[in-house]
């Protein structure tokens, strides 16, 4: 009996055209999604000394990167994706599916590429009035990443402050948002790109262009505000 059920089974989904194995073939998990697999991933990299980001169940930036190198390292392809292989790879884990609950997708993929473009710049160095990758100031630096994406933003920091919406609490930031800081001058004199994780892109006047923690001891006080652009 129970092996006419099972047949009966594999001749429905031959009808459909489709498998277990070829169901599980198409899941992927990428930037944006979130959920209780995001979850499964995020452990298992941390686990392995990719990951060193919160266990969120969120597949940010941070998350897609940390998967590249683990996958690098596993002789995978390395493109942040993480279909059947990967997932088995870091979880020791069957693939699951996916359903709305676990796959959101991002609500602005202009978002990653605009990251992904603030971070190739990191070691540029500091200049004055820099707004070229021969040399960046802060405001520089984020008026011309977002001038790649057709957003075109004011020169400085105080006028880029007045653009866009303000965002009300640091929980809300998400990443592409602009923060803004208090630092030589009295109003916004300082500003960076939100990257997700607490972690924000600028351009510094000891370091050039790097990545910052929102705790950091010298900006955490001297936060200002945030703006989203996108």
């Amino acid at each position: 009996m129970k092996g006419r059920v099972y047949l009966i089974g594999a001749l429905v989904c031959l009808l459909l055209g489709y498998s277990p194995i070829a169901l599980a073939a198409n899941i992927q998990y990428s930037t944006g999604d979130t959920g209780p697999a995001v979850e499964q991933i995020q452990s298992g990299l941390k686990a392995a000394g990719y990951f060193g980001g919160q266990v969120d169940g969120r597949f940010t930036t941070m998350t897609r990167q940390a998967v590249m190198d683990f996958q690098k390292a596993a002789g995978l392809k390395a493109d942040g994706i993480v279909e059947a292989k990967t997932y088995k790879a870091i979880t020791g884990k069957g693939i699951p599916a996916k359903s709305t609950e676990l796959a959101k997708p991002s609500p602005n993929r202009n978002s990653d590429k605009i990251i992904h473009t603030a971070l190739s710049y990191r070691g540029v160095k500091y200049r004055f009035g820099g707004a070229t990758p021969s040399g960046f100031d802060c405001s520089g630096f984020v008026m011309y990443v977002y001038n790649q994406y057709g957003i075109k933003l004011p020169r400085t920091a105080d006028k880029q402050f007045e653009i866009g919406s303000p965002i009300k609490s640091k929980k809300d930031l998400k990443p592409g948002d602009l923060v803004f800081f208090e630092t030589y001058e009295k109003g916004a004199s300082h500003v960076g790109i939100y990257q997700g994780e607490n972690r924000f892109i600028h351009a510094s006047s000891s370091r050039g262009v790097t990545v910052s923690p929102l705790s950091d001891a010298y900006f955490a006080p001297r936060y200002l505000g945030a703006r989203r652009v996108l």
